[in-house]
């Protein structure tokens, strides 16, 4: 690994302007689209072939993140940005595949999180194995020990596991937490919100949520309700409200109690306090059958102007349906601590669901949602009737094997699964590219909860063989 570099003085340009991405989902909401990147086209992503691969000591079990044109001596650089499930943060010249830097804070266990990039891109934020969130220079490496940092995420690293992907909204980073495999105790799910600025947190505990602080262990006698999903934490860009789904675990905010298991919650952003929740009604099955809800994040729809029901979600689970929630009145009957109220449920067409879906809007304005499973991918419409109820019609669907949470740039669906990258005509569902064609470079390894990013004409894949690829057009 090279020596860090020193920075520059060339003044650092936003994350909009220059089309990085810079957290898992691409947005705070977590849509999974790039609008500013459409150098891959469905005319041209047929050309695409393998340009380097890096081989890296542990397998990168998430998605890699980038910045584009960081300043570095001798000129700017595109950088990539990946954590390794032994707790590494990697820098990679994202042209070249060259490891510039790397960092580990260790601990006793795993991680399966992708780092995140502030606005300003002069910083990286990763989960470290030993409990805390850790800031580092985005060009050299350092980390910045001040101001609070590196911040407390879990009491309970040998139990308490950080699965899901960081997000940044607002000036504030969001971690959560579950379990590791097995379910062993103690761990409940909470979410962290971490000031940037500052380093002062906040915490949402989804169980003994009267406790407003990191749980340690014995503090709360109810276990479980992780939030493990891929997107984590899923932010309201105009609100700032934050969405989380929690895992298989007691449930009693119906009855006045402080258990959120099995629950859609919608969050203050200031506060974290519960502003309102949605729990299906048949939440005991799901927790005694191991169906956990929270397999999957909430997919935030845009409005929709003709809808009685304008600002929906989607959420998704083990048990394979989807379900169409109202988010200005979650539980359908007037706030939280009520079950059911959904608008609709319908079965996913493609089993489990452990994948963040993708929401598109098209060129002729038409709302898409693409979602993986563990036996396909479909492609749902959202439709709004003459009489303003909205609904999910199922447009397409494919029998791709556990293809892994989708995104899309340049009107191309890109999906990932074991042994290739697919590209994918996005209203029909036609296969149009695979990554295992000998013309593009062959295959890939095993992916779990890996999936692509396309920025500035290429695109960027981990897999369990502990590889980073790029591929782009001659």
């Amino acid at each position: 690994v090279p020596k860090t570099a020193r920075p520059s003085a060339t003044p650092t340009r936003s994350a909009s302007a220059t089309g990085d991405w810079i957290r898992f989902g691409y947005d705070p909401g977590r849509s999974g689209v790039n609008p500013s990147d459409s150098s891959i086209s469905l005319g041209n992503v047929s050309r695409l072939h393998r340009l380097w691969t890096r081989h890296l000591p542990s397998d990168p079990d998430g998605s890699p993140i980038l910045l584009r044109g960081l300043p570095f001596p001798g000129g700017q650089r595109d950088v990539l940005y990946a954590t390794t499930r032994d707790g590494h943060l990697f820098a990679l010249d994202a042209r070249t595949g060259d490891v510039i830097w790397s960092r580990q804070p260790k601990g006793p266990r795993i991680t399966t999180s992708s780092p995140v990039a502030d606005l300003a891109r002069r910083r990286v934020f990763a989960y470290g194995l030993d409990g805390r969130l850790h800031q580092y220079d985005a060009v050299t490496g350092r980390e910045i020990r001040s101001g609070g940092w590196p911040v407390l995420i879990t009491r309970m690293p040998r139990t308490e596991k950080e699965s899901s992907d960081l997000n940044i909204a607002g000036g504030r980073l969001y971690a959560t937490t579950s379990g590791y495999l097995g379910d062993a105790p103690p761990y409940q799910g909470h979410v962290v919100s971490v000031d940037e600025a500052t380093g002062r947190s906040l915490a949402f505990n989804s169980l003994c949520s009267n406790v407003r602080h990191v749980l340690g262990p014995g503090e709360c006698s109810a276990q479980r309700s992780g939030i493990w999903a891929r997107a984590g934490a899923v932010v309201d860009a105009a609100t700032g409200d934050v969405f989380v789904t929690t895992g298989n675990g007691p449930y009693d905010a119906d009855r006045g109690g402080h258990d959120y298991g099995d629950s859609v919650l919608r969050l203050d952003s200031r506060t974290l306090r519960v502003l309102d929740s949605y729990t299906p009604s048949d939440y005991r099955t799901l927790d005694a059958n191991d169906v956990d809800l929270g397999s999957t994040a909430p997919a935030l729809l845009p409005r929709m102007p003709r809808s009685r029901t304008p600002l929906m979600l989607v959420q998704g689970g083990k048990d394979a349906k989807l379900r169409l929630i109202n988010r200005q009145n979650m539980s359908g009957r007037g706030g939280p601590g009520h079950v059911g109220g959904e608008l609709e449920i319908v079965d996913s067409g493609v089993c489990g669901i452990y994948t963040q879906p993708a929401v598109w809007t098209d060129p002729r304005g038409r709302v898409w949602l693409f979602v993986s499973g563990t036996c396909g991918l479909a492609g749902y419409q959202v439709l709004t009737d003459a009489s303003g109820r909205s609904h999910l019609h199922l447009e397409w669907k494919t029998g791709d094997e556990e293809p892994t949470s989708p995104i899309l740039a340049g009107g191309v669906l890109f999906v990932q699964l074991s042994g290739a990258v697919l590209a994918i005509d996005p209203t029909t569902g036609r296969h149009v590219w695979s990554s295992a064609d000998s013309r593009a470079g062959g295959t890939i390894g095993d992916v779990h909860w890996q999936s692509p990013i396309v920025v500035g004409g290429r695109l960027y894949v981990c897999d369990e063989s502990h590889d980073v690829t790029a591929y782009g057009l001659p």
